[in-house]
């Protein structure tokens, strides 16, 4: 087993003891939300959540820096770098729903290369490597092989980071084009759903790190078109991000441009 596939494994592993452990606390009381910003939400079991996983990835792999979306952390991406969202879709999981996900993403000398994004119910997790292709569940997955942008499923994400002007542009030229939209309120598991096929693209303006640098591995090993998303900035400060079906790349990358 390679280096890169060990690490897989393990945030493969990570994710899915955290996934179950969040919903625990979930049960436990743990979900009532507060904000930390307009429509950004935390949890008891966010908190939690990352120091477990924290705790996890010392143990397997000591020494190397770890950048979580609760607790911060290195952001230079120089050696191995651990990414990771205790619960991407907090808004989902605090009240009671179950589109949110745990994601663990691994970068190497300022790129993805490796992860995981694992749900609850149902139980899946979604896992890649560079090089190594992307499965769910074990099972290989790829992109859907869509032609006709008019039969697309996209889901758009949203972030106040951007006027809110520039997503209705976005989501109307979605709907001018006669695809479906879609908007789940887990970014993580939006671009894994489209590694997966089940939506032919996954769009939006601006998402943070630690919501995509396991995703945007997936993504790429299941064949997607995607966005350079993992370039300039993007540990600080985050960046665009599109994935989707190959045959749509161009229509898809306009869309972003809307």
């Amino acid at each position: 087993m390679t280096d890169l596939a060990r690490r897989r494994d393990a945030a493969a592993a990570i994710t899915i003891e955290a996934a179950a452990l969040a919903q625990r606390l979930r049960a436990e009381g743990g979900g009532v939300a507060a904000l930390k910003g307009a429509q950004d939400f935390i949890t008891e079991a966010d908190g939690a959540t990352e120091r477990f996983i924290r705790g996890r990835l010392e143990r397997e792999f000591p020494g190397e820096a770890i950048l979580g979306e609760e607790m911060g952390g290195a952001a230079d991406g120089a050696g191995p770098l651990w990414v990771l969202d205790p619960i991407d879709g907090t808004s989902n999981f605090s009240r009671g729903g179950d589109r949110w996900c745990v994601s663990i993403g691994l970068v190497m000398e300022g790129r993805a290369v490796a992860g995981a994004v694992a749900r609850y119910a149902p139980a899946e997790v979604f896992a890649a490597a560079q090089g190594l292709g992307a499965t769910l569940n074990g099972t290989p997955i790829r992109a859907a092989p869509t032609t006709d942008i008019g039969r697309a499923i996209i889901e758009c994400g949203w972030s106040l980071r951007m006027p809110i002007a520039r997503f209705h542009r976005m989501a109307q030229s979605v709907t001018s084009l006669g695809a479906g939209l879609r908007s789940g309120g887990s970014g993580a598991l939006g671009l894994v759903e489209a590694a997966a096929g089940r939506l032919d693209a996954y769009l939006e303006l601006h998402i943070n790190a630690w919501d995509a640098a396991a995703a945007i591995v997936i993504a790429r090993e299941a064949g997607c078109w995607t966005t350079d998303f993992d370039t300039g900035d993007w540990l600080a400060s985050g960046n665009p991000i599109g994935v989707g079906a190959p045959a749509l790349g161009a229509q898809l990358a306009a869309l972003l441009e809307a």
